[in-house]
């Protein structure tokens, strides 16, 4: 008979790196220069981090309580199902395997190909060594679309081959992130040839209290911030759970606000915010103007490994939520298979490496999201609500963390989401439309499933 469970062998520590691992990507080199370019004064860029980190801790608290009263694979879809039934848990399992955790997977390998370029060129190239002309997905591809498609296989096949293989290379990975943000924020302290005179005036009181304005300088924030639950996908296979994961969502967030908070202090240092203004590298002007000579080389190294560690996170992660769904037999059933000897979910990182490297062939992985990322949003909010849900429909569910600050913390979790999905259909609802119906699909083949699982 095959095996069907997972084995509890993540510690403490590996759960704190694979959170913040999966918090420190891309963003914080970045999306300074965009928060800059809305909102360009250095106590208004500061703002808009303290508060998405208070956002993402809101949520990991929040979590944290879920995640020890159900401590199981697959995170949000557990949740999701049990707080408003099966239907709603699937179609968030559907948009994560559709969109969320696969897109993820082929954006991160594609983004990691782009910055690898810097140091092998032939990877950046835009000649075609195969086209194929399909009906409405024209397929190009390039030495770079090769080396996307292998970086998804092998770290695929790591995850694969045990969970302790991936968790070392993401504590290793981890480590080296966080290693290169500290070396910054206090070289540059000490010996970086920066300016107090930055931070004045510090605020302009007209620009803080726009609505519009701050609401779009704090979205670049939220993503930075992603990431902040990442452990719930793999409670499962957490040592103790009741302890351990509770800290490492408060340890993890705690960790990374701190750091962002201080990097961006650095910047701000470094050069005046208006000179950030639109600045996609910040973090590369910010340390050109800090050491007096040209960082590319350096920031490049260190976005290419921050990239890597995420995908390394993501492509751990994902297939949990489709092991799960697959036990309560509404997705492959041979996704439930854990390999006899390396403890792992196999089928499941075989099919979500199969469907990201058919995004990245397509190229559709970036319109997908553009379609989805309302859902994603609403489902995120719908996660956090589930706490208040299951606190009325399970009150006697065992709680060995109970949220402080209920219930006033999800509430502004909720609306703050609320808002951002409100100013997406806004800005933007024939996309929102086509996100809801490319979510909608997942009904017919819940119900196919589940008349499966009625006549077996």
């Amino acid at each position: 008979m095959a095996k069907t469970e997972l084995k509890r062998q993540i510690g403490l520590f590996s759960a704190v790196m694979l959170i913040a691992g999966d918090m420190i990507g891309i963003g914080i080199f970045v999306t300074t220069g965009v928060i800059a370019e809305t909102l360009p004064t250095p106590g208004g860029v500061l703002l808009v981090w303290v508060l998405g980190g208070l956002l993402a801790l809101a949520g990991a608290l929040t979590c944290a309580e879920l995640s020890a009263s159900l401590p199981y694979a697959g995170g949000d879809y557990i949740y999701i199902r049990e707080a408003y039934g099966k239907l709603m848990g699937f179609l968030s399992g559907w948009s994560s395997f559709l969109v969320t955790f696969s897109g993820a997977i082929a954006f991160l390998a594609v983004g990691f190909t782009g910055f690898a370029a810097f140091f092998f060129p032939v990877l950046g190239s835009n000649e075609a060594l195969l086209s194929i002309a399909l009906p409405g997905f024209p397929i190009n591809i390039t030495a770079g679309t090769l080396f996307a498609i292998m970086v998804v296989g092998l770290i695929s096949a790591l995850h694969c081959f045990g969970v302790r293989q991936g968790t070392l290379m993401q504590n290793i990975l981890t480590t080296m992130k966080i290693g290169a943000l500290v070396g910054i924020i206090v070289l540059g302290a000490i010996f970086g040839e920066g300016n107090t005179a930055h931070f004045t005036p510090l605020f302009d009181w007209s620009m803080i209290t726009n609505s519009s304005l701050f609401a779009a300088a704090f979205i670049p924030a939220i993503f930075a911030y992603s990431g902040w639950n990442a452990i719930i996908y793999i409670a499962g296979e957490v040592k103790d759970p009741e302890r351990n994961l509770p800290r490492a969502l408060l340890l993890a967030n705690v960790i990374v606000i701190a750091l962002y908070l201080a990097i961006n202090v650095v910047y701000i240092y470094a050069v005046p915010v208006t000179e950030m203004k639109g600045a996609l590298r910040v973090s590369e002007v910010a340390t050109t103007a800090l050491f007096g000579y040209q960082t590319s080389a350096w920031i490049t190294g260190i976005i290419t490994v921050s990239i890597l560690g995420a995908l390394n996170v993501v492509t751990m992660l994902g297939p949990r939520i489709y092991y799960a769904m697959a036990r309560d037999g509404v997705f492959f059933k041979g996704l439930t298979r854990v390999h006899p000897t390396f403890g792992t979910p196999m089928n499941a990182i075989i099919l979500q490496a199969v469907w990201a490297c058919l995004l990245i062939l397509t190229g559709t992985f970036g319109t997908l999201f553009t379609y989805v990322s309302v859902i994603i949003t609403l489902f995120s909010a719908l996660t956090i609500g589930s706490v208040i849900v299951l606190r009325w429909k399970q009150p006697n569910l065992k709680r060995p963390y109970m949220l402080w600050g209920y219930p006033i913390v999800p509430i502004l979790f909720i609306a703050a989401h609320a808002w951002i999905v409100w100013g997406s259909l806004v800005q933007n609802p024939s996309d929102s439309l086509r996100g809801v119906i490319i979510v909608s699909l997942g009904i017919p083949a819940y119900l196919i499933w589940q008349r499966r699982l009625n006549k077996s």
